[in-house]
């Protein structure tokens, strides 16, 4: 992602229209190969003296010009100017000489020359060997300023880069944004129930929070972001991302679909709403530097799920199928399905954020309301007071450490009795 101050974007009846790079457009594609051509002319270049000014004035948009430089960085980077493998590291070598010059009389180098003669001749063999020039060279070669700017991607052309540029858009707006939602009829391939279980599970793997929705026709899932999770950007957003990426052919089987993103700029918060009209071309292939692991309840819904496999009177199925009564909707983490065929729902209820319990609360309660009796709730010890009027059987559990407290004989008995 960039700055949110190099998002370009125009606001319309309290809509915002980003503006994205389309290689359809020829002065688009002519951006992109100016780009380009500007980062291949600079390849061998130190950092420190490669003059972005002329990027600028290339591209003729200073905003859009800094946007390219981060959808470049996919294509290009820099490294050290290495031109020996010596066995010592460059700031290694520098603390010797930094001491080495601290121990004399003076405590300073009167003449830099004098010194790195005299530092070599306190070196090993290998440092001997340099000349003073190529010495002063790799003293510093590991020096920001000095890495040179090499090319890490072969055969990228200008439709690459825009597509690298719509991606680093995208990702600005995920990392400012407060609810990301998807949204669709269904299709006759996959239905909406269908639809949202595929959702769930790619979100679920990602340690997103979610809620689901159905209003008339349509159903809708929706992923909390960072500004509503952490009140601020942070890289939490990349989940994001690779979440977009993941539901896009999910989002091609379906007939009609749209995605709304409610963005938060210092002005408020506005939504940008993208469908299969206007969808980017953007790049899948970026790679996140970071490891994705669950964050909020998947521990314990895991050993959850191995505790209760044990059991050889039912069979358990996680997030099998979404329960859909009436305008209600709700996606359990297991489902249980007795011998005799009757079925238990149990839904796992880690806190977060108050809205988000009142969110949950109210769905239950609506779902109970509806006739609904055959769900478990598991609730996070310190919160079960929030939930005991919903009117569902309610356990509690806790986690000590590494050890998940479940009153599982309980479950058990709930299930087959009840």
């Amino acid at each position: 992602m960039f700055p949110r101050t190099l998002l370009k974007y125009k606001i319309k009846s309290g809509v915002m229209h980003p503006f994205f790079l389309n290689p359809n457009y020829s002065d688009h594609l002519l951006i992109a190969k100016n780009a380009l051509s500007f980062y291949e002319s600079q390849l061998g270049i130190e950092r420190g003296n490669i003059d972005f000014n002329e990027l600028r004035y290339r591209i003729g948009d200073d905003r859009l010009a800094d946007g390219l430089r981060y959808a470049l960085s996919h294509v290009f980077t820099y490294k050290p100017k290495l031109t020996y493998h010596l066995k010592i590291d460059p700031k290694t070598l520098r603390l010797k000489l930094f001491k080495f010059v601290g121990s004399m009389d003076c405590g300073f180098a009167k003449n830099r020359v004098e010194i790195l003669k005299r530092f070599k001749e306190e070196c090993s063999d290998e440092i001997k060997r340099l000349s003073l020039e190529d010495l002063d060279n790799f003293l510093w070669s590991d020096y920001p300023k000095s890495y040179i700017l090499v090319k890490v991607k072969n055969h990228v052309n200008p439709i690459d880069v825009i597509k690298y540029y719509n991606y680093e858009v995208l990702d600005t707006l995920l990392s400012n944004s407060r609810v990301l939602t998807f949204t669709t009829r269904g299709s006759f391939k996959l239905p909406k129930g269908a639809f949202v279980k595929e959702i769930v599970r790619n979100v679920k793997e990602l340690g997103l929070i979610y809620d689901a929705q159905l209003d008339n026709e349509y159903v809708s899932v929706s992923v909390y972001g960072p500004i509503e999770l952490f009140g601020r950007p942070t890289r939490f957003a990349s989940r994001l991302s690779i979440l977009f990426s993941k539901v896009q052919p999910i989002l091609k089987i379906v007939e009609e679909w749209f995605v709304k993103i409610l963005i938060h700029l210092k002005r408020g918060d506005v939504y940008c709403k993208l469908t299969n009209q206007n969808m980017p071309d953007y790049a899948k292939d970026v790679e996140i530097d970071e490891q994705i692991i669950p964050m909020f309840d998947s521990k314990v819904e895991r050993k959850f799920y191995i505790a209760m496999s044990s059991v050889s009177k039912y069979k358990i199925e996680r997030e099998a199928e979404p329960i859909i009564i009436g305008n209600t909707l709700i996606v359990p983490d297991y489902i249980f399905t007795r011998n005799d065929g009757v079925k238990w729902y149990l839904e796992i209820i880690g806190y977060w954020r108050p809205e988000y319990v009142a969110k949950k609360k109210a769905k239950l309660m609506e779902l109970k309301k509806a006739g609904f009796n055959n769900l478990i709730l598991l609730i996070e010890d310190n919160y079960i007071d929030y939930f005991k009027d919903v009117g569902f059987p309610i356990f509690s559990y806790k986690m000590k450490g590494d050890k998940l407290n479940v009153p599982y004989g309980a479950i058990v008995n709930q299930i087959l009795q009840g």
